[in-house]
């Protein structure tokens, strides 16, 4: 997760330095489509990765998208043009990441029974440890050996990342998985059909204010890029310690729809907040706010899946096609948001952008959870049926 999303909650720092240095020429808007392209087909790709990881092509996908993740590192050391980096940087990048997200996460809920919530926290915190680490070394390196550099030493440190992945994972299949995958009831249940469409509306709005930190900060405060680049890590932070946290609250027994449903309201109300933020201390506090609850929307759809799916076989499959429409959303969301600021510095449309679309997903959010919320019902008494069952023989 640090390899794959690192880059992606790093890229404020990469929209900045382009912005001010490597292509002004260029719009934030036109810019910020490097970015979106690459997270969109993080989360698009997993319509292809889920299926193949239910086939059992796990060590494939893994070993080329790794090596592909490698080399958009290194061709974008060498770029100078825009077109140029939208290919490594937005393309190649993204699709490799998306084919590594899905083949990984999916690993997890087959491993762990209990303690579940927990186990994904863990391994999604690494998000937000990339979303730290990835800034740091990039700003860093960026003064002392310049981009091209700059660019390659996070390269190498992501080969590091992959390779111990790599020598880590085992692949845990099921013995009585199915050569083809069918799941004809997909699209007749209408609350994973929610699920879908909420994963698009997070998708619109959800990265937005990760991307434009740094943009948000020059225009309102301080005109000092390394003071820019640091809002980025601040919101990161709050993403790392937001995942935990949740997740722990998730294995304490707090449902895991409860937290979403929560956790979605509170961004709602934190993009409309985000209108009121006019000093560096209120910014602050909107960063670390948003990282931690927006962490709700990396942590917790895994958990709600397993009460979405007829049966565990087609678990990465499901999951695949909603973070897919995720990745739809964040691929049209950042640049229409974008379009929308005056002037580089009135951010209002881009605020109100935010706040719409994370209400009109809380509704969506709201509805799956209340069908999350039957379907653990319904296990919960077949499983006392059972157990008084096998109890009266």
């Amino acid at each position: 997760m640090i390899a794959i999303f690192g880059i992606s909650f790093a890229f404020g720092v990469y929209q900045v330095y382009y912005q001010d240095v490597m292509l002004p020429q260029h719009s934030p808007s036109a810019i910020s489509w490097i970015g979106t392209i690459q997270a969109s087909f993080t989360f698009l790709f997993g319509l292809v990765s889920g299926p193949l990881f239910d086939k059992g092509y796990f060590f494939h996908v893994v070993v080329g998208a790794s090596t592909g993740l490698v080399l958009s590192f290194m061709l974008l050391s060498i770029c100078k043009e825009y077109w140029q980096i939208l290919l490594c940087q937005g393309l190649l990048a993204g699709i490799c990441s998306g084919l590594l997200y899905i083949s990984t996460l999916s690993q997890v809920p087959r491993y762990f029974s209990s303690q579940r919530g927990r186990a994904l926290g863990l391994v999604t915190s690494g998000v937000g440890v990339g979303g730290i680490i990835y800034p740091l070394i990039f700003r860093r390196l960026l003064r002392e050996l310049g981009f091209g550099w700059a660019t390659r030493v996070v390269g190498f440190v992501t080969m590091g990342f992959l390779l111990v992945a790599a020598v880590l994972i085992k692949p845990l299949h099921l013995n009585n998985a199915p050569k083809k995958l069918r799941d004809p009831t997909m699209f007749k249940d209408p609350y994973y059909v929610s699920f879908i469409f909420s994963g698009l509306l997070i998708g619109f709005g959800m990265m937005i204010p990760y991307y434009d930190s740094g943009l948000f900060w020059v225009a309102r405060f301080d005109h000092n890029l390394d003071s820019a680049f640091y809002t980025l890590i601040i919101a990161n932070v709050g993403g790392f310690f937001g995942r935990l946290l949740i997740s722990a609250a998730v294995d304490y027994g707090v449902p895991a729809e409860y937290m979403m449903t929560v956790s979605t309201a509170v961004t709602a109300a934190l993009g409309f907040g985000w209108i009121g933020v006019h000093t560096k201390s209120s910014y602050y506090a909107f960063l670390v706010l948003w990282g931690i609850f927006s962490s709700a929307n990396a942590t917790l759809p895994t958990c709600l899946m397993m009460y979405l799916i007829p049966r565990p076989e087609v678990f990465a499959t499901r999951m695949g096609l909603v973070l897919g429409m995720t990745g739809v959303g964040m691929l049209v969301g950042p640049p229409i948001a974008n379009a929308l600021i005056k002037h580089q510095t009135n951010f209002l449309g881009v605020q109100l952008w935010v706040g719409i679309t994370c209400t009109v997903a809380l509704v969506s959010i709201a509805f799956t959870s209340f069908g999350v919320r039957r379907a653990r019902k319904a296990r919960a008494a077949a499983a006392a049926a059972a157990a008084a069952k096998n109890g009266g023989r």
